[in-house]
């Protein structure tokens, strides 16, 4: 192992990375993924005991910077009641020029930024252009980089959430308040629905295994980021709204048909075609691909997980904490 080999901590992570400086990190990386200068290297899923806990091992090769990287991921949704995180991470970098190991960082945060950040990008291409009020389901730290990365993209007037804890919502809320960047109003919803029905925008941020809201509450021209479904058999939104959908997009269309449990369980009915499935976000970012061809259309970012955004925020959290 090199002598200048780094073990970099979450909090040491906290004090570099934060979702301003991240989002024009992860424009640069998805353009050149597009252009072929980044690419993601298969994704293993790993069932722990049973379908529910699993482990994840993802990997980027970065042809325009000087390192290339892996990051493992434990999913364990039982941890909640536990007071422990159900998602835990942690990346690896190594030289590209000698294959030597330069860190181990760990990154249930960028983790949790990477995934905001990705959502605020393709809602910035997605959503309407009007949209103004977001709706999240879930209050974990994933549902709280979503908010920090599209209230960046819009200018929000209102923030509606949902968890089936009240208390973690509320919690939440609270949360949120010390982080807005604007005099939005922030609603604790009763229901699921009442939750949807009022947004523009809508993000589902949970580790369900059955779909969370109704298609039926969805607002003409809403758009969705589908965050939870990141293996096989995890559904967090139905049927009807993949079917009902115009464009779907996601960071790698090869790893969706490998993970989303949102397209997959459909696809395997027999209700839809892998065609159904648009493009990713690097072509719609560089214009390949439109992401929104009217103001009725119904959305869906369907978020995966792309180590090459892992792997560029990593490189930049090495670089500052080596640096720093």
């Amino acid at each position: 192992m090199i002598k200048d080999f780094l073990i970099i901590t979450e909090e040491e992570v906290k004090k570099v990375v934060n979702m301003k400086m991240a989002l024009p990190i992860f424009r640069e990386a998805y353009r050149a993924c597009a252009k072929g200068e980044m690419y993601a290297a298969g994704r293993i899923v790993a069932p722990v005991r049973g379908e529910e806990n699993c482990g994840q091992w993802l990997a980027a090769v970065c042809t325009n910077m000087p390192i290339f990287g892996a990051k493992f991921s434990s999913v364990f949704p039982g941890n909640a009641s536990k007071g422990l995180p159900s998602v835990l991470s942690q990346i690896s970098l190594y030289s590209a020029e000698t294959g030597e190991p330069l860190a181990i960082i760990e990154a249930n945060w960028l983790t949790a930024v990477k995934t905001g950040g990705s959502a605020g990008i393709a809602t910035e291409l997605m959503a309407r252009k009007d949209a103004r009020r977001l709706g999240v389901i879930g209050s974990g730290i994933q549902a709280f980089t979503q908010v920090l990365a599209i209230q960046e993209v819009r200018g929000l007037s209102e923030l509606r959430l949902f968890d089936v804890s009240r208390g973690r919502a509320e919690a939440f809320a609270e949360k949120i308040k010390k982080e807005r960047n604007g005099p939005y109003k922030i609603i604790v919803c009763t229901d699921a629905e009442e939750c949807v029905s009022g947004s523009d925008i809508v993000c589902t941020c949970t580790t369900s295994r059955k779909p969370v809201f109704r298609t039926s509450s969805l607002k003409p021209g809403a758009h969705i980021n589908a965050i939870g479904s990141f293996t096989p058999f995890m559904q967090e939104i139905e049927d009807e709204t993949v079917i009902k959908a115009a464009r779907i997009i996601t960071e790698h269309v090869d790893g969706l048909w490998e993970a989303a449990g949102d397209i997959l369980i459909p696809f395997n009915k027999g209700l839809i075609s892998k065609e159904k499935v648009a493009g990713s976000v690097g072509e719609a970012l560089t214009g390949s691909l439109a992401a929104r061809r009217d103001d009725s259309e119904i959305t869906i970012y369907e978020s995966v997980g792309s180590c090459v955004l892992d792997i560029a925020i990593a490189a930049a959290a090495y670089d500052s904490v080596k640096n720093g």
